[in-house]
């Protein structure tokens, strides 16, 4: 069940503008980057788009926290991708640079196998999930996913 839809931009540290005007892939690949570990989904949203180019990321340095790897961006050590929000807040507080014209959609959701959909830690999942999403969303898929489970 998709709970909201948001993209991750790819963010520069300040004054990298005309470093990243018209960027290919190949090009953003060869500017440093401040990565994640394999297991993150900055990682596999990123690889997903490199790996089929045959493109590696130069890399100087590996975090796991969104706001180490904020603080190295806005230190000028590199690149790193950063979700829609979060991206637009510093651009326009701390003017860090938003590469043009480049979106990765992700999508926030939660999901059950279907021989769950009885389990009292799933019932009390969306019940949680339906006090911040929102009663009529959560039930109706709750309902499709049963319907379509049964």
């Amino acid at each position: 069940m998709e709970l909201t839809r948001f993209d991750y931009y790819i963010i520069a540290p300040p004054g990298w503008e005309h470093r990243l005007e018209n960027a290919e892939w190949v090009h953003l690949a060869q500017l440093p980057w401040i990565v994640t570990p394999t297991t993150s989904v900055h990682h596999r949203l990123i690889e997903n788009v490199l790996e089929p180019l045959g493109v590696v990321r130069h890399r100087v340095a590996q975090v796991d926290q969104e706001m180490s790897m904020l603080d190295l961006v806005r230190a000028g050590v590199g690149m790193s991708l950063a979700r829609d929000a979060i991206a637009i807040q510093e651009h326009q507080e701390r003017g860090l640079t938003i590469v043009p014209g480049i979106r990765l959609p992700c999508a926030l959701s939660i999901m059950w196998r279907g021989e769950q959909r009885d389990d009292p830690a799933i019932d009390t999942a969306l019940n949680s999930l339906a006090q911040v999403w929102g009663q009529p969303f959560i039930r109706k898929a709750f309902k499709a996913q049963n319907d379509d489970s049964a």
